[in-house]
């Protein structure tokens, strides 16, 4: 009994041996595969070369407008002429990217977006701003080219300006004047 129990322990060691072996062999092989397959790129020989990179900009290739997918999220655009100034892309926005103050204007039922900024430099292009704005003033344009030399040059100002103390006086004049009309002088 005790011979046959030796005998099983020299199969398990040439088993474990074999299998170890292989185990190189494979490993060597995946290697030599692996080299085989980046040779040719190293030393620009080969069919399979081919060269991915480009200079930018590149004025043969580079893509315009029209080679950009429909829905490509670009710098953002606002009309301000469209904006009610009701805050829901600044409430929305994760980091925080628009500022917006509003003041009243010329009639009562009317906001005058006095300061609608957009910091490009947080701004991630999520989108969730453009799918937010009830009255569609906020867009993706197909503008991606943002590179500045400095950072305050990411920011884009919309906004109307603040009301002047001439503007509210202008603005009360014609109220009364449409108050007047409305009452029949």
């Amino acid at each position: 009994m005790g011979g046959m129990g030796a005998l099983d322990m020299s199969g398990s060691l040439f088993s474990t041996t074999l299998s170890y072996l292989k185990d190189v062999f494979s490993s060597v092989r995946s290697i030599l595969e692996s080299c085989v397959t980046a040779i040719p790129y190293l030393f620009s020989a080969g069919e399979n070369r081919k060269e991915v990179t480009e200079q930018y900009p590149d004025p043969i290739s580079s893509r315009t407008a029209d080679d950009l997918p429909s829905r490509s999220r670009g710098l953002l655009f606002n009309d301000i002429d469209r904006c009610t100034g009701c805050r829901e892309c600044e409430k929305i926005c994760p980091n925080k990217s628009i500022a917006i103050e509003t003041q009243s204007g010329s009639d009562p039922a009317k906001i005058w977006v006095s300061l609608f900024d957009i910091d490009f430099s947080k701004c991630i292009f999520c989108g969730l701003c453009v799918e937010e704005c009830i009255p569609g003033s906020l867009v993706h344009t197909k503008q991606y080219e943002g590179a500045v030399y400095v950072l305050d040059d990411l920011k884009a100002s919309f906004g109307r300006g603040g009301v002047t103390p001439e503007m509210q006086a202008r603005w009360a004049a014609n109220r009364r004047t449409h108050e007047n009309e409305e009452v029949g002088f």
